[in-house]
Parts: structure tokens; sequence; C-alpha cells
């Protein structure tokens, strides 16, 4: 069954707004099982609006219009769509009641204009706006069913997840679910995921893989239609097999959200183990990022941003190494920072990130040139990467670099 959205706000076509609502409404839809093969913005204008829910109408099952429900000259959606489907409007009595009841407490009396947002259309299902004043509507007609959800972000995910979720289950069934499953890689581009998986990507029908590029690493979305979650889980789990077989090395995690801070700290705290990191080339951002994990207290007990020489040797005097020779930016002088930063902290990993972000080359160096190091109690290990790219590309893929060499380390 597919499904289509409309955007409905002249903001939105101008850039004044980001439209995240599709964004939700996308994984929302795909998630009750409706396929999606078209999205669409259009300004505050009637005539436009009816061009775009005549399209919809002629190849979607069901469309989602969103925005343009409030209370002003432009909000133009629910009389636009009731002119299309050859329907009044009219109040909704208990949006009404709602509308009195919180303007009445406010101490102000409800405007003309401020009744719009109580309109519905007659032979629709009435939405209730919890989060907010203006309802929502399920018209079904023959063919097509039309919802309308209010723009603001909050109120429309308050309405979605609410009633309308329940409506459209009931109203417009599915025989089949959308499972999906998030699976995240480093240290492979999306070109080369893409082309080591070529032949499970082109042959692709149920379940489907689809790729997505991060900031220095990429995470793939494979997604299964099926009639149970467990079935569709399932399925999963058989592609998920075969992915790992050409690319599982590269793979870190599951999650759209997920992060490498969090699979390193989640290790760590597992084996109550304890870790230290110094940084030059990123600047502490290594470090902040492991601060922003609950409870990474128990686990990272510290470090230092040294983004000079002089820093650099005030943190080796204090581990007692004689620091004149390995002043020089490279993998000699990553070793033993990272070896200093572990003696001096007391912690069982010892983590060093150095290099050279721009925009010169610092001794003799390319920019992007990256060093680091770890140790432990048993041995240091060290590599140098070249990150070709921008500052803050670079510093962040000299972040994730390193904690990847810290978890491949803690899993071995």
């Amino acid at each position: 069954m597919k499904a289509e959205i409309i955007a409905v706000g002249t903001e939105i076509l101008l850039g004044e707004i980001v439209n995240t609502n599709a964004a939700f409404l996308s994984e929302y839809l795909s998630n009750l099982g409706f396929d999606l093969y078209h999205q669409q913005v259009v300004g505050d204008n009637e005539d436009r609006l009816l061009v775009c829910l005549e399209e919809a109408s002629n190849r979607s099952d069901l469309v989602v219009v969103c925005g343009g429900l409030g209370p002003t000259e432009d909000d133009l959606t629910k009389q636009t769509t009731a002119k299309f489907l050859h329907k009044e409007i009219r109040y909704d009595e208990e949006a009404m009641n709602r509308l009195e009841a919180y303007f009445a407490n406010s101490n102000r009396g409800v405007t003309e204009n401020n009744k719009r947002q109580a309109l519905t259309i007659e032979g629709g299902t009435t939405l209730q706006n919890d989060a907010g004043l203006a309802c929502g509507v399920l018209y079904q007609a023959d063919s097509t069913s039309y919802l309308l959800l209010p723009g603001p972000p909050r109120e429309m995910k308050a309405m979605a997840e609410g009633v309308t979720k329940k409506l459209l289950q009931e109203l417009l069934p599915n025989d089949s679910k959308l499972v999906s499953r998030y699976l995240r890689y480093i240290g492979i581009g999306e070109s080369k995921l893409a082309e080591d998986l070529h032949e499970l990507i082109t042959t692709q029908t149920n379940p489907t893989i689809a790729t997505y590029a991060k900031t220095n690493e990429v995470m793939l979305r494979i997604a299964a239609k099926a009639k149970t979650e467990d079935a569709g889980q399932l399925m999963l789990d058989a592609l998920e097999e075969k992915i790992n077989q050409k690319v599982g090395e590269f793979f870190y995690g599951y999650g759209e959200n997920l992060s490498l801070e969090e699979v390193v700290i989640d290790l760590l705290k597992t084996r109550k183990e304890t870790l230290s990191v110094i940084e030059g080339v990123s600047g502490g951002l290594c470090q902040g990022r492991l601060t922003d994990i609950k409870g990474s207290s128990e686990v990272f007990l510290g470090g230092m941003v040294t983004y000079s020489n002089k820093s650099k040797q005030q943190l080796l005097n204090l581990a007692g190494v004689q620091s004149e020779e390995i002043l020089i930016v490279g993998e000699e002088q990553a070793i033993k920072l990272a070896e200093s930063i572990k003696k001096v902290m007391g912690t069982d990993y010892g983590l060093s990130i150095i290099g050279v972000a721009g925009p010169e080359r610092i001794d003799n160096l390319p920019v992007g040139s990256i060093f680091i190091a770890l140790t432990t109690n048993e041995e240091t290990i060290s590599y140098e990467v070249l990150i070709n790219r921008e500052r803050d590309y670079i510093k962040d893929g000299a972040v994730k670099q390193a904690l990847n060499l810290l978890r491949k380390k803690i899993i071995s």
C-alpha cells in the first residue's frame, strides 16, 4: 500500500525552516508497512495544493498532508482538501470545547480566526490535538485516504503516535509490517562497502539494503517485510550474516544513533577497565565525546590536551621520559605520549592522538597526517593514517580511528 507526504508551508519552500516532519513521517509510515515513493512540498496556495492533491491521489493509497491547519488566512489545508473532495467543512464540537477551555484558562476570549483550528471535514474522523489547538482529520474516500496533520513537529508527532496510528491500522490494514535494523561500519568507505556488497544490493527484493554515508563511517539499513516481527527478524538475521561474511571486519554495532564512544564505554564497563587519553590534533574532541556518555566517569579517568610542544614536554617530564629527542610529530611521539598518560593517570589503557589538522604542514608532514598509539599493560600498538579532507573532518576521523583501535583491542 502506497503512501505520499505533502508538506504545506511557504516557509519550507524558502528554506526558513527545515522539513523535519517529512523525515519523521517517512519512517513512521514505513514502519506501519506503507511504501513511500513520492514527497511534495507546496506553499500556502490553494490552487497549487489542489494540483498536489490531484497528483498524489492518482498514485497513492494514503495522502498525508502536514501543516496549514492553524488560525491564519494562509492556513488553507482543511478548506482546500475539503474543496478537492467536494465536501463541506464544519466545526468539531470537541475540538471547539478544547479551544474555548484553553482560552478561558488564559483569561482570553476565542477570536474568530482561532476557531478555524476546530474545523473538520464532513464525513471524516476528527483527530484531537493533545499537544496544541488545531485538530487533524482522517478522511477515507473510495480509493484514497487523506490524513491531515498539524505542522508544528511536537503536535504532529503527538497526534501521529497517538490516535492516528490506531486508526491507520484499523482503516488501512496492511498484510505485512516493515522490520528494520541498522548496522554500523568504520574503516571502510561507502563506495567500497557498496562494491563489496554489489551482488547482494543489485539482486535485493525482500529484504532490502540501503547504504548511508556518515562522517568517517558508514551505516547500512536492512529492512524486511513480513507477516510478523519475529519472521522479519529471521529474514534480517540471514541477510546480516551474508553481509558480514563480506565486510564483517568493519562492523562495530547496531543502531541508527549508535556512536563509537558508547561502544567503548560499555566495553570498558563490562571489563571493569579504565582509560586515559592525550590529544593534540583533536583538541579534546575525544575526551569531550567520552564524557558525553552517561556513567563514563566509572571508566574514563581523564586526560590532557597537549596542543604545543611545551605541554607535551610537561607530560613527558611527569612520566620521567627524556623528551628532547621525540618532540617531532610522528609515531614515536604518539607511543611515548600514550605510555606517559597511562603511567601518570594509572589506567589500564593509554590512548594518544596527534597529527596535523592544517592549514599548514608540520614537521614536513602533509595536512591530515594522524598518528595514534594505544598502550596496555602488555603492549603498545600504533599506526599512521592520512585523512585528506577539511579540518573538522580530519579531527573527527582521528577520534574515530583512535576509538576504533581501542575497541578492537578490547574485544581481541
